[in-house]
């Protein structure tokens, strides 16, 4: 479809003189080169008044037309079902108006070249209605959200996500504070709807309350566990960096780093052992491999993933590594924030995030020459750019300005760690071939649960792309 064609009168009139363009006196649709039918006022030889046009593709608009476009008040029904009822300008749907979706989507209120831009309702197939500010389709500012659930929020939104102070809740309880990519984060409180008894108040980490909610005796066995882990953290690192083997001169030999960042939920860890089972079996890096974690049950036992040592566990192990043959995976797996930090954490303690600057100055001065560097985090294709090198192969979970998924109290892998790993790499001829089967998976997954799609990311360098199948195909798979 091409709403804003618009047919100069002296192309119009030397059409319809050499008959090109039929017409019929007595009322008769016009049909115009492209296949177009027209029926309806004419002025000067253009399409001007009250009229409808038909594309050859099944698309009607019908309404107001000037200067050979549609423009003023009317009707486009789209081929897919979809309808646009309202103001149109110049061939282009702006201004005041109605949405119609084929899945029952419904919009009303403003737009901006066919999008919702501005005040409106919005009101999804699943019965879920959004009120307030829109840009590019999505509310974006002050608004409320009524769930068929029966749940309401009223507060701030960045791109359809409550993010700032809001207030949120069901029939049992409500929260009322800070919020960040959709869940409570900051300072808030928790309160029971029926009797008005604080359940919590405090701050806030990705949904997840940290402190109050447990009993004093409780938060000092943990800490007291915590403080544990960190005195003992020189000698539980360095027995870890003492089992790794040394390279075989014999073999390009893959090294693998897995780092766990946050230890308050069970998945990052999950994932993180599930991934180095993988790597182990498939591609004999056992005894090679390095587990970094934050997570209660490995306290003690695998070392603490922080900003300090992080670098000391790289450096050490690629002292084992052959320099110019052997390859490094450092596989990362934990929150991500809008400014691109890695979140590192365990119960009870919040180290410093692991920036995207830090993490490329630490991987880039790494005596290794072949790199594969692979982040699932939200907004982890903020990390890519620092990376980039000839020698390494980045891919992360999400774009740059987009969250990733899976990474709930229930799950045990997040959604890119599951399509990758599980799904993607097992079947792979190579690491790239594995990221194209893991986008499509992760892009069915997201259009199932109607997210927004978190589109993962790549980088190769050119070196490293005619490096790698030297290694592959001695793999046994």
């Amino acid at each position: 479809m091409n709403p804003g064609v618009s047919w100069p009168l002296w192309l119009l009139c030397i059409l319809l003189n050499a008959g090109c363009v039929s017409a019929d006196t007595a009322g008769q649709p016009l049909t115009l080169p492209d296949g177009s039918r027209y029926s309806g006022e004419l002025r000067d030889g253009l399409l001007s008044g009250e009229g409808r046009l038909e594309w050859p593709n099944g698309e009607v608009y019908e309404g107001e037309f000037a200067e050979g476009m549609m423009d003023g008040e009317g009707t486009l029904s789209m081929a897919t079902g979809d309808t646009y009822q309202g103001d149109f300008i110049a061939g282009r749907f702006t201004g005041e108006g109605i949405y119609t979706g084929s899945d029952g989507t419904e919009y009303q209120g403003e737009f901006v070249d066919y999008d919702f831009t501005g005040e409106g309702q919005l009101t999804t197939a699943d019965g879920d209605i959004y009120i307030g500010d829109f840009t590019a389709g999505v509310i974006d500012g002050q608004g409320t959200f009524t769930g068929a659930d029966g749940s309401y929020y009223a507060g701030e939104f960045v791109d359809g996500a409550y993010e700032g102070y809001g207030i949120w809740h069901n029939d049992k309880w409500r929260y009322t504070g800070e919020f960040a990519m959709g869940y409570f984060d900051g300072f808030g409180e928790r309160v029971d709807v029926a009797s008005g008894e604080v359940m919590e108040a405090g701050e806030w980490a990705y949904g997840r309350f940290r402190g109050e909610s447990q009993s004093e005796q409780q938060r000092w066995a943990r800490k007291q566990r915590v403080e544990q882990a960190l005195f003992d953290q020189p000698a539980v690192l360095q027995k870890a960096l003492d089992a790794v083997a040394a390279h075989n001169p014999q073999a390009i030999d893959l090294y693998p780093v897995i780092v766990a960042g946050d230890g308050t939920q069970d998945v990052f860890t999950l994932e993180a052992k599930t991934v180095q089972t993988l790597l182990d079996t498939d591609f004999s890096s056992a005894g090679r491999s390095l587990l970094l974690g934050n997570h209660p049950d490995t306290l003690g036992e695998a070392p603490l993933a922080s900003n300090i040592s992080l670098p000391i566990a790289l450096q050490s192990v690629s002292q084992k590594m052959d320099p110019e043959q052997d390859i490094l995976l450092l596989y990362l797996t934990s929150h991500g924030s809008s400014d691109h930090e890695f979140y590192l954490a365990t119960p009870g303690h919040e180290f410093l995030g692991l920036a995207a600057g830090d993490l490329a100055q630490t991987v880039n001065n790494l005596n290794v020459k072949w790199k594969v560097i692979i982040i699932s985090a939200c907004y982890s294709g903020g990390f890519i750019e620092s990376l980039k090198a000839p020698e390494h192969l980045v891919i992360t979970a999400a774009r740059d300005d987009r969250t990733s998924f899976g990474c709930g109290d229930e799950d045990t892998m997040t959604y890119f760690g599951r399509a990758y790993f599980e799904h993607a790499l097992p079947t792979a001829d190579s690491f790239e071939s594995a990221y194209t089967r893991a986008r499509e998976l992760i892009t069915e997954w997201e259009s199932e649960e109607d997210f927004t799609h978190s589109e993962p990311q790549i980088y190769a360098g050119d070196a490293i792309v005619e490096y790698l199948p030297q290694w592959w195909s001695a793999q046994k798979r």
